[in-house]
């Protein structure tokens, strides 16, 4: 008996201890190192969910003053503010605000920056509520009242350049929101406005939830929340911060991140510590599906990527898209390339759509007008989206100015067949600035001022028509309109 218990002690000792040692020591290793794999690849996850987090962040900073350029240049609004109709103010710049556009404030300012009209979601309420949001408003408002905002009011009443709008990020009853101002201004030649005399209207958002169209592919953000700065920050949970006017962090977002590969890791463990053998099966199963992790979260940063540099609504390239193409054009025709033509392009009479029609036909009529705008171009050309009813063409290495002609004549045609939205027939016309570069150095910078002029002058001269920028002369060309030329 004691014999038995002897070998049996020593087989424990030489034999099975050993082994268990072994397959322990060779198990932690594994252990150890697909932990430290997995931290390093969480850390790559991590990376990217914040820079999809960073784009989400700065798409609703973007949202509001791209919404509120459209409640700028509006004569009825101009003629309502001085002559303190606050009943069509209200309507228009309240309650449609809020339920068009979301806007959870609004205020009108007076040129000496005093309010006359206040909303809050939605309701009229007392001006003097300005109060209270004015110290998160003032940077904004100070914009507009600086050199540089006075001199941009000037430059669009000129025609020279876009309705200038400022915005920040902000604390606001201490929760993080985006302030937005932009002037009344007039959109027509029947009403202008100097800079000191222009009123101001200011939009407030509250950054309440995710945006669904970038963040509803990753769980993990999609559950986040926007939460002030001096909010704590739960255990494992990871931040961006919010920065306002000054450069400080008002608010940040945080959301639990998607660390999938210590999940999946912790997953495979009962499987290790069973069978040794196959540790580094599971060990390759666990990396591929890191991998097919790491690419979900890459095409979803590609996804941002993506609408961060295409207009949401055509699908077309946006502003930010189209100068990245038009500045490899200038590099090629610096270097000896052949000339470029830049058309910009405004539809006539587009308002009278959306007024009759309604916003939803203006959406379909914009995105039949992309289409339209797309078959005629050639695949070195480039066509874009500023904004509204604002197009813009890039006419690569064209060897005459007639190319040019010959493409706007297409667009005026094009454009002028009757549209079909709904149970609906519309006629719209489209004025083109046209504009040619045939040296970088010289007419590069001036290129979308010199287009934008032209298209002012097309207005000017009866619409559907273009114009040719004349550098020469230091005019536009006058030409006839499609019809008139057939």
């Amino acid at each position: 008996m004691a014999g038995n218990a002897n070998r049996g002690w020593s087989f424990t000792v030489k034999i099975v201890a050993p082994v268990i040692a072994t397959s322990a020591s060779a198990l932690l290793i594994c252990v150890g190192f697909m932990l430290w794999s997995a931290s390093r690849i969480d850390a790559g996850a991590i990376d990217i969910q914040k820079r999809v987090v960073t784009h989400m962040v700065e798409s609703e900073r973007a949202a509001l003053p791209a919404k509120q350029m459209g409640y700028g240049a509006w004569d009825e609004a101009v003629v309502a503010a001085t002559q303190d109709d606050l009943g069509w103010l209200a309507a228009n710049y309240g309650a449609d605000a809020f339920e068009r556009d979301g806007f959870d404030r609004a205020y009108l300012l007076t040129p000496d920056l005093k309010p006359v009209f206040a909303m809050r979601n939605g309701g009229k309420v007392a001006p003097e509520t300005y109060a209270a949001d004015e110290a998160a408003i003032a940077p904004v408002v100070a914009q507009h009242r600086s050199v540089n905002g006075q001199a941009a009011i000037s430059a669009y009443n000129e025609g020279i350049a876009e309705i200038p709008v400022s915005s920040a990020a902000a604390l606001i009853d201490g929760r993080p929101a985006i302030v937005s101002a932009v002037p009344l201004l007039g959109e027509s030649n029947d009403i202008l406005i100097e800079a000191i005399d222009a009123y101001l209207y200011v939009a407030i958002s509250f950054l309440t939830v995710p945006d669904p169209a970038i963040a509803g592919d990753i769980p993990a953000i999609a559950a986040g929340a926007y939460l002030p700065a001096a909010a704590p920050i739960p255990d494992g949970d990871t931040m961006v911060p919010i920065l306002g006017a000054a450069g400080d962090t008002i608010g940040k977002f945080v959301w639990t991140a998607d660390r999938p590969a210590v999940r999946m890791t912790y997953e495979a463990l009962p499987a290790l510590a069973a069978v040794v053998l196959i540790i580094g099966l599971l060990m390759a199963r666990l990396l591929w599906r890191l991998r097919k992790a790491t690419a979900e979260l890459e095409q979803a940063r590609e996804q941002a990527v993506h609408l961060a540099l295409h207009d949401p609504l055509t699908g077309l390239a946006n502003r930010a898209m189209f100068q990245k193409r038009m500045t490899t054009a200038l590099e090629d025709l610096n270097r000896g390339g052949s000339p470029i033509a830049l058309l910009a392009l405004d539809l006539d009479r587009f308002k009278q759509v959306n007024d009759t029609l309604g916003h939803e036909a203006g959406d379909e009529l914009l995105r039949q007008v992309a289409m339209r705008l797309k078959s005629l171009l050639s695949d070195q050309d480039a066509v874009a989206r500023l904004g509204g009813d604002e197009f813009v063409v890039l006419q690569n290495a064209i060897k005459t100015v007639s190319e040019a002609r010959h493409l706007s004549e297409r667009i005026i045609e094009a454009i002028g067949v009757p549209f079909r939205l709904a149970e609906h027939e519309v006629s719209v016309g489209v004025s083109i600035g046209v504009a040619i570069a045939k040296d970088a150095a010289r007419d590069g910078i001036d290129l979308p001022a010199r287009a934008d002029f032209a298209l002012y002058q097309a207005k000017e001269s009866g619409r559907n028509t273009y114009r040719l920028y004349e550098t020469d002369l230091a005019r536009p060309e006058p030409v006839r309109n499609a019809d008139a030329a057939a």
